[in-house]
């Protein structure tokens, strides 16, 4: 089959939703599938199995500030006015898109000729005014969670299917810490290293970690993968709390060379003040054996086992998290235990080949019923 993964960030942005694209599509490419990305201009190819292709677009932030949703529509739309020929002109047989700001372009790329089977692979709650109506161009619905599933089926009606997200466990697994990458990350030798990655916004919750960090050891330190509109933020209230020493900054860290830098931290936090579809982050976390902690909601609930592979803290109650921590980085037995187990259950339930293989033999069956459009 030629399969298309339609987003305009996977080319620019290393998020999950963009890690999805390209992930899944290089299984789905060693599975014999021709795959394509199409993606707004920016950035290079992530795999060369993948073939990618740029079209112009009007970023988010240049629409005028009528909320988020608005803008992000508007980035799609535009993207859509470049891309939308090639859309329906490539002779894809799939179409698979992650937000509903591109139901418009499927929408119109139906009425265009596009013949493909279409695939909203859900991870998120950005609905608007409108989005039911253009809905009815989506074939297959699929969710990354058990949780957002449900949030789908209430807002548009339809049964979705549940594929986990993955990761690759050839690449995320177990290493060696390395003194010259924790000398470049600005990390003593002895210390202990909580992490976090993904992007750095309000609602990932990262300020809980630094408000309970003058209460843990001198030797603790906080190593923050990532970029974001709260990073001077955080970088404030490190230095107000005497932290500039032990909140390491280091930025984004290449989708290739994280799996070397969680190997230099012992534990893993996820302190999300928002709901979370998914957890990309814990999963690749987990394959590299590191305990887990994240807060007791959304789709990160379907990902870590209390006492098994790490804990499921209360989001933004800093005393409960600064306990757990404190409790965990005293018991490394226990802290091996977990990231075994951890490993263990990813390399069991969460591969990017499993959730190719479903993928596939969802647009084997051909097209689901759906709406006239």
């Amino acid at each position: 089959m030629k399969i298309c993964f339609y987003n305009v960030t996977a080319s620019f942005i290393q998020g999950g939703l963009e890690t999805y694209c390209w992930e899944a599509g290089r299984a789905l490419a060693r599975r014999g599938h021709r795959v394509s990305i199409v993606a707004g201009l920016g950035g290079e190819p992530r795999h060369e199995e993948v073939e990618l292709l740029r079209f112009p677009f009007r970023r988010e932030q240049e629409w005028p500030d009528l909320g988020t949703r608005f803008r992000r529509l508007m980035e799609r739309i535009s993207f859509g006015r470049h891309s939308l020929a090639h859309l329906v002109g490539a002779g894809y047989d799939a179409v698979v898109v992650n937000k509903p700001f591109d139901f418009p372009i499927l929408w119109r790329a139906r009425r265009r000729g596009l013949a493909a089977q279409t695939v909203f692979r859900s991870g998120g709650t950005e609905f608007y005014l409108g989005d039911r109506y253009f809905s009815r161009s989506v074939d297959h619905w699929l969710s990354t969670s058990r949780y957002n599933a449900a949030q789908v089926h209430a807002r548009y009606g339809r049964e979705v299917q549940v594929v986990h997200n993955g990761v690759d466990v050839d690449q995320f697994k177990p290493l060696a810490r390395g003194t010259a990458l924790r000398q470049r990350l600005g990390l003593p030798d002895s210390a202990q290293v909580l992490a976090s990655v993904g992007r750095l916004v309000g609602w990932k919750g990262l300020r809980v970690i630094l408000e309970l960090l003058p209460q843990l050891p001198q030797d603790v330190h906080f190593l923050v993968m990532g970029e974001g509109p709260e990073q001077a933020r955080l970088r404030e209230q490190a230095a107000q709390l005497g932290l500039g020493a032990r909140v390491h900054f280091c930025g984004r860290i290449a989708h290739d060379e994280l799996p070397q830098v969680l190997a230099q931290a012992d534990l893993l936090v996820q302190p999300s003040l928002g709901e979370e579809s998914f957890g990309i982050t814990l999963v690749e976390a987990m394959a590299c054996a590191l305990p887990v902690l994240a807060s007791r909601q959304g789709g990160m609930t379907e990902i870590v086992l209390s006492g098994v592979t790490g804990d499921l803290l209360p989001p933004g109650e800093v005393e409960a998290w600064r306990g757990a921590i404190a409790a965990l980085l005293q018991q490394p037995d226990r802290m091996r235990a977990l990231g075994a187990a951890g490993r263990e259950r990813v390399v069991a339930e969460f591969t990017w080949a499993a959730n190719a293989a479903k993928l596939e033999r969802l647009l084997q069956e051909g097209r689901a019923p759906c709406a006239a459009s």
